[in-house]
C-alpha cells in the first residue's frame, strides 16, 4: 500500500469515527429532549374567536400535537364532548379548549323559555349589553285617562341570550324607520307573558344592563315610577 493509499484509508477511518460520533450525538438529543418533554398528545384548540354563549361545533376546533406534560387534566380531548354546549365566556383564536371553558346552554332548562324581541338600538342597547349579561326590562305606559305615564321595571334580572345584527324596523308609535337590534332572552313563562304584553303596548321600552353579580330582585316600591318627587324623609 503506498502513502496516498494509506492516507485515503486514514482519511475514511476518521470519517467514519466522525459519523457514527455525530449519530451518537444526535441520538443522545433527541433522547434528552424527550425525556424532558414526554409523550405527545392531541388536543382541541379554538381555530377562530368565540362569543360568550356561542355553540361551539366540530368545525371551530383544530387537533393539534403538543408534550403531555404541559397538557392540563382540564383539556378537552374529543369534540364529542363540546357538543350542545357553549362558551361559558368569550375566547380568543388558538385557546386550548378546557372543560371549564363550556357550560350547558343557559335557558333551556324546564319552564324556561326563549324569546326574541327587537329592541331599539339606540336606547335599548347602545352597544354595551352582550350574551351573559343581565338586564332590567324597563318601559313605559301610557296612562289611563287623565292619569299621567307610568314607567316600570317590568321585569328583572332577565339573562341575555343572545343579540343579533342591527335592522332596519319601523317604529310601532309612527311610520317612522329606526334601527333595531334583535334581543333573545331566558324567560319564565309568567316573565315571557309580561314581556309579550310590554312589547305590545308600551311606549318606549330599554333594557337596564346590570353590573356583574348583580342578582338582587327589585322591591316592588322601586319598580315603578310616575312622575311624582319622592317625598324626602325625616
Amino acid at each position: 500500500m503506498n502513502p496516498r493509499q494509506r492516507r485515503g484509508v486514514f482519511f475514511l477511518v476518521v470519517t467514519s469515527i466522525l459519523a457514527v460520533a455525530v449519530f451518537v450525538g444526535v441520538l443522545y438529543y433527541v433522547r434528552t429532549v424527550s425525556s424532558q418533554v414526554g409523550p405527545m398528545v392531541t388536543v382541541l384548540q379554538l381555530n377562530r374567536s368565540v362569543d360568550a354563549l356561542e355553540p361551539v361545533d366540530e368545525d371551530m376546533l383544530d387537533r393539534v400535537r403538543v408534550p403531555e406534560r404541559w397538557v392540563p387534566d382540564t383539556a378537552v380531548r374529543s369534540a364529542d364532548d363540546a357538543d350542545g354546549l357553549v362558551a361559558a365566556t368569550s375566547f380568543d383564536k388558538g385557546s386550548l379548549l378546557q372543560s371549564g371553558m363550556l357550560i350547558e346552554r343557559p335557558g333551556v332548562q324546564p319552564g324556561f323559555r326563549e324569546v326574541a324581541i327587537i329592541v331599539d338600538a339606540e336606547t335599548g342597547v347602545a352597544g354595551k349589553v352582550e350574551p351573559g349579561d343581565h338586564v332590567d326590562i324597563i318601559a313605559t305606559m301610557e296612562g289611563a285617562k287623565d292619569e299621567k305615564p307610568v314607567s316600570r321595571v317590568w321585569v328583572s334580572n332577565v339573562l341575555v341570550l343572545e343579540v343579533g345584527i342591527p335592522r332596519t324596523v319601523e317604529a310601532s308609535d309612527s311610520l317612522e324607520m329606526r334601527s333595531g337590534l334583535p334581543v333573545t332572552f331566558a324567560l319564565s313563562t309568567e316573565d315571557a307573558l309580561t314581556l309579550a304584553y310590554v312589547e305590545s303596548f308600551s311606549v318606549k321600552m330599554r333594557l337596564a344592563l346590570r353590573g356583574a353579580g348583580d342578582e338582587d330582585m327589585l322591591p316592588e316600591q322601586q319598580r315603578v315610577y310616575d312622575g311624582a318627587i319622592p317625598k324626602s324623609e325625616g
